[in-house]
C-alpha cells in the first residue's frame, strides 16, 4: 500500500492565548521522508498533532489524500505517531500495546511480551513505541523526537529498522528532530519552522545554497554537509 499525501492549508492554531501556528502549508507527496526542524517552541509538535487528529487547528485544512480529515477521528486518519514522551500506557503490557499485530523479535522486544513499560529500559520502550506506531499498517508516520536520549549505537539500529519497514511499506514520514546529521541522512526534504511559520521548504542542497533568509542560513550553519 503507498504512503498517503499529505497536504496543509494555511493552519492556524493559538494555545493559552499565544498564537502557535500561523498559517503553515505544505504538500508532501505520498512517500516522501519530510524532515520537520526548527527551534523549541517553533510548533512543531502542535502541527503534528493536528495532522494526527489529537489536536484541531483554529482554522485551515489537513488533507489525507486529497480529502478534508476534518471529519476523521485519529483511528481512522491511517496515521502512526511516535510521541516525544512515547506516551505508554503504564497499565498495559508488550502484548497489549500491539495487540498481536507486531512480531516482537522485528523490534528486539522478543521475551518482553508480559512487561510493562516500568519494566523496560529505556531503549526498549523506545522500540516498543515505534512497534506501536506501526502496528496498524500506517500510511503516514509521524516521528516526534523518536531517538532522543538514546545512545549512539542504539538510535543506529532504531533507524535502520524504521528505514527497512519504510522501504518495505512505502509509507510517508515526517520527522521532527533536533539531531540534523540523523533527519537530513534520512529524509529526501526539508521544512524549517520559526515562529508558527514556515520559513523554508525544499532539499536540504536548495536550502543550503540559497536559503530564504538569514535566518535560515543562521539555522543550519552547523548542521553537517549533505549526505
Amino acid at each position: 500500500m503507498p504512503g498517503a499525501s499529505l497536504s496543509l492549508r494555511a493552519l492556524a492554531k493559538t494555545v493559552a492565548g499565544r498564537p502557535v501556528l500561523r498559517g503553515v502549508s505544505l504538500e508532501i507527496p505520498e512517500g516522501e521522508t519530510l524532515a520537520l526542524l526548527g527551534p523549541s517552541g517553533s510548533g512543531k509538535t502542535t502541527l503534528l498533532r493536528i495532522v494526527a487528529g489529537f489536536e484541531r487547528p483554529d482554522a485551515g485544512a489537513v488533507l489525507l489524500d486529497g480529502r478534508d480529515a476534518a471529519a476523521l477521528p485519529p483511528s481512522r486518519r491511517g496515521v502512526g505517531m511516535v510521541f516525544q514522551d512515547l506516551a505508554l500506557w503504564p497499565s498495559m503490557t508488550v502484548e497489549e500495546h500491539l495487540d498481536g499485530r507486531v512480531p516482537l523479535a522485528r523490534f528486539a522486544l522478543e521475551g518482553l511480551g508480559r512487561r510493562r513499560p516500568g519494566e523496560l529500559s529505556g531503549g526498549e520502550r523506545q522500540r516498543l513505541a515505534l512497534a506501536r506506531a506501526l502496528a496498524r499498517d500506517p500510511r503516514l508516520l509521524l516521528l516526534d523526537e523518536p531517538f532522543t536520549g538514546l545512545d549512539p549505537l542504539l538510535r543506529r539500529s532504531l533507524a535502520s529498522t524504521l528505514d527497512e519497514l519504510r522501504r518495505e511499506r512505502g509509507f510517508t514520514v515526517i520527522w521532527v528532530s533536533h539531531d540534523l546529521d540523523g533527519a537530513l541522512a534520512r529524509t529526501s526534504r526539508v521544512a524549517l519552522l520559526r515562529e508558527g511559520r514556515v520559513e523554508q521548504a525544499g532539499t536540504w542542497e536548495e536550502l543550503r545554497t540559497a536559503p530564504a533568509n538569514p535566518w535560515v542560513a543562521s539555522f543550519l550553519s552547523d548542521a553537517v554537509e549533505a549526505p
